[in-house]
Formats: C-alpha cells, structure tokens, sequence
C-alpha cells in the first residue's frame, strides 16, 4: 500500500491545479528564512482537494483494488476516527474546517539540520487571529514561552509533541527537533532575512509563468545541486502542465547541447516508453578526461577506458569512434506484434563517417556471439546461439539467438527475442526483439507511423526547436507489458500475489500519457512536463 499512498500524495499535487493564482499580498517566500533548503507553496489547497474529488481521475482511483483494500484498512478507519475526534472539538463540518485553514495559502518548508538527510519540517498556512486560537483551543495547546512577543503553544500526543504559533496572519506548526519554529518567527515578526528577498531563489523562480497553483523550490536541484523550482498550471480536469528552472551558473553546456531531434519521428507507434537525447561523444569522452585528470591513477583509467571502447570497435581508432555517431540518440521500449515479446530498442545517429565504425561494431560482436557459441558447445549441457545475418529495407543486420535457453525463462516469447543489430543510412540500432528492429528501421526510413505522428494526433507537441532531451510514458498501453512480463517472470500465481500488494497495472492504467523535455542554456537548465489522465 505504500506505493498506493505515494500516488495518492502525488496525484493531489500534480493532477488537482486549478487555474488561478491567489491574489498579491501575503507572500509565504517572505515568511521563509533565508536558509530554507525547500519550500512547497500551494494556492488554496481545499480547492485542490475538491476538485480532485471531483475528477474522473478520482472515481476511477475509488474503482481500483488498491483503494479498496486501503479503506477497508485498519489505519484507515483509525484516521477517519481521529478527524472525526478532532472535528468535533473544533465544532466544524469537514469541508468548513477545510476552508477555513487551508482556503488560503500554505507552505511547508524544510530548513536545515545536521544531518541534510533529515531537514527540519514546519507548515505554514493562512489564517485570521480567532482562527488561529480556535484551532489551537480544539487541539489542547498549552503555552509554554514567548519568541519576540508571540506565544508558543505546545501540544502532546501519544508518541510526539507538536509546536504552534501564529504572527503575521499564518499559523505555524511543527514537531519540533530544534528551534525551527523560531527560526521562522524571527523572520515573520523580527524582520531577519527572507528566502524571497535572496538572489538564488529569484534566479530559480524567476521566468517561470505565473498562473500556478503549486510551486515548488529546492535549493540543492540535481544535477548540479544548485537551485531550482517547479510550477504546476491545470489544463481541463484531466491534464496539468508543468514547467522547472534549475540555476546551472555560467559555463559551457558541453555534453548536454540542445539539438533538434529526429528520434520521436524515427521511433514505431508501438513505443509505449521512449527518451531521444542529444549525444556528443567527444563532449562526452572529453569531459570524463577532465574528471580524471586530478586521480592519481587517472592516466591507467583512462587507457583501459580506451581499450575497452576499441575492443568493441575493432580496426577503428578512438578519434573515428568518437566522430562516427552524434549529434542524438534516442531508445524505446516498443510492443510485440500479434502477442509477441515486448522489445527494447535503442538508436544513435550516424555521421558521414560513422558508417564503416557502426559496421565494425556489428561484425566485432557476430564474431564474439560465434566464439561464445563454440564454447557453450563443450558445455556438459550445451548451449546453441544461432548467429545469423540479413539485410532488410537496405539495412545490414545481425541477429543472435539463444532460443533453448531463453524458453525456460520465457515460453513462447522465446521465438521473438534475440539480440538484433542493425546499420542503416543514418542510424545505429540495437534491440531485443527482430521485430522491433525492423520496425523501428522502416519508422526511421519513413514507411509507417511514428511515435511523432501518434503525439501530434492525440494532441500533444513534439519539440522542433533544438532540445537537450525529449521523453514521453504511456502507462495505459504499457500495462500489458507489466503483467506479461510478471507472468513470464514470476508465474502466473506468484503474480497475483504481486498484484494484489502493488496494483501496478490498475494505477498504471489511470495514467494516459506522461511527456516532458529538458533545454539546457549556459546559465540555466529549463523543462516541462504535461500529464494527462484518463477523462
């Protein structure tokens, strides 16, 4: 259930925005320290909620095993019993209670600690003065001190002990590992330093649209642990659009240059999952010499890097392997035609002078295939890898199959898969099934429907501007997958019983479409996400 409970917490985020942002005046980035590790702000979070109810999305969440067996739960009913309890000692209904203190703004905000690991936690919301002391009444505060002339009330529970304060029209909450709670009273009351009035969060935030109803910041953002923020935007009750900045700081892209990308136009229809990138090699092979340079074994690293790579290329020397491939490439995870195996397939585009090295890198490894073949035939049980090669729509291919082994493992599916390999005018391609490859080789040459042409019939938009990457999920067609995979894997009873701890492929068939992409610029890093659900 702990995956149902992570979804749950997700969805309200990311598939309730509505469309307006609250009005100018109380900023919760002005009520934050300065030295915030995180902040999550949201407009009105009852409206969220109700209209998550509302949703299609939500019904048919209420459908799903998972949600069953959830409210049929023991902690269900504990904590239905528990806000029942709470709700009467405030004298609320339940959707009144909500609005009046979550009807406004909130914020949680994480501030550091000794261990980064487990930053300190305290939620913010709005709220009026009588509010404030109603709610604190309702739960048993006592006063325990002052911080800069505002009572803090203290409230004990079975296992915890929680603070609260109210100053500035907000009521802060926390469970208090330190002096967090007045932390953010010196900032509310005393005037100390503000998240919002510092220069990294306005780098981070700043160039985001407005119009959001949740944003998020972060001021140590992967890649770079630098910061970066999020905003969520509605489109209609089924879908939500996201946008992110991440401050990279002044310097060279490098590896990660934006190109224009062909792969969602080369990639089959039948993709279900599927990424294109930009992909240097010198960029990339150059940056790892820098990473390497300053190790005192940095030198032998790097030989055995080269020789490593040039085993795979036999003939071809690093500075022709580096300049055969690039500027992109592209993978997808494809389905199988007429209940076939589901294959992998992956690309990298060929320069003008990557053919003879993509040709290398075929013939090396049907030579390796056939040398482990000879040698599984000396096993006392031995094992037959059929090594073959064909050409297809001008292609040049090589196939290697396993088939005793892989039945054992994969039934009937055994027939289609193989490890395929093929060199075509503009791409390398590598796959796990013949027919994903010859698929994706016809996609690619302009024979058959893309995955391009899918997206831009369903209404979404595939980038045309150079882009650093470009990825799209499509959970609903991918469910299948899961579970035959599950069957071939585990057998069909071992996956009931997975099904009924996970309900993977019912969650996963909520979700239609899931599309994002990345632009990295010299100074900053940008994206978007859409999500759509199902209507």
């Amino acid at each position: 259930m702990r995956l149902t409970r992570r979804f749950l917490t997700t969805a309200i985020l990311l598939l309730a925005a509505t469309s307006a942002q609250a009005d100018d005046g109380l900023e919760m980035a002005d009520l934050v320290p300065a030295q915030a590790v995180a902040l999550v702000e949201i407009e009105n979070a009852a409206g969220l909620r109700q209209q998550l109810l509302d949703s299609p999305f939500w019904q048919a969440l209420q459908k799903t095993e998972a949600a069953r067996r959830w409210k049929a739960g023991e902690r269900y009913a504990e904590g239905q019993q528990r806000l029942e309890a709470f709700l009467e000692q405030l004298d609320m209904e339940k959707d009144e209670a909500l609005r009046t203190y979550l009807g406004g703004k909130c914020a949680l905000v994480l501030l550091p600690s000794d261990d980064p690991k487990k930053p300190y936690g305290i939620f913010l919301t709005e709220a009026t003065n009588a509010n404030a002391e109603r709610l604190i009444k309702a739960v048993g505060g006592q006063e325990v001190g002052r911080h800069r002339d505002v009572t803090i009330w203290e409230v004990q529970k079975e296992k915890r002990v929680d603070r609260m304060a109210f100053a500035g029209g907000v009521l802060m909450l926390t469970r208090p590992r330190a002096d967090e709670l007045e932390q953010v009273l010196d900032v509310v009351v005393g005037g100390g330093a503000a998240l919002g009035t510092e220069g990294h969060f306005a780098k981070a935030v700043d160039g985001l649209p407005g119009g959001w109803r949740v944003r998020a910041f972060a001021a140590n953002t992967p890649p770079r642990r630098s910061p970066g923020a999020v905003t969520l935007y509605p489109q209609g009750d089924d879908r939500v659009h996201a946008e992110w900045r991440i401050v990279s700081g002044p310097g060279e892209v490098g590896p990660n240059r934006p190109v224009p990308l062909a792969g969602p136009a080369c990639l089959p229809d039948s993709a279900v999952a599927a990424v294109a990138t930009c992909f240097h090699p010198e960029a990339i092979w150059e940056k790892v010499q820098q990473k390497l340079a300053d190790r005192a074994d940095g030198q032998e690293r790097l030989r055995k890097a080269r020789m490593f790579l040039r085993g795979w290329f036999p003939g071809h020397p690093m500075e022709s392997i580096l300049a055969g491939f690039g500027p992109e490439a592209a993978g997808a995870l494809v389905k199988g035609e007429d209940g076939g195996a589901p294959g992998l397939v992956g690309m990298a585009r060929l320069t003008a002078t990557g053919r003879p090295v993509a040709h290398a890198f075929k013939d090396g490894l049907a030579a390796k295939a056939m040398i482990l073949g000879a040698l599984g035939q000396k096993r006392e049980e031995p094992v037959v890898v059929n090594v073959r090669e064909e050409t297809y729509n001008n292609a040049s291919m090589l196939i290697v199959e396993a088939p005793e082994v892989l039945t054992k493992m994969l039934g009937n599916w055994a027939k289609d898969v193989a490890l395929t390999v093929a060199v075509s005018d503009d791409w390398l391609i590598v796959g796990t099934t013949p027919s994903g490859v010859k698929r994706t080789i016809d996609t690619a040459a302009g024979n058959g429907p893309s995955l391009a042409d899918t997206m831009k019939a369903a209404g979404e938009r595939v980038p045309a501007e150079p882009v650093t990457r470009w990825g799209v999920l499509r959970p609903a067609e991918g469910a299948d997958i899961v579970l035959a995979w599950g069957e071939k894997l585990l057998g069909r009873q071992r996956l009931e019983q997975a099904k009924r701890l996970t309900n993977l492929a019912e969650l996963m068939d909520l979700v239609k479409r899931v599309l994002w992409q990345r632009t990295d610029e010299p100074e900053v890093i940008r994206g978007t996400a859409d999500v759509q659900v199902v209507e």
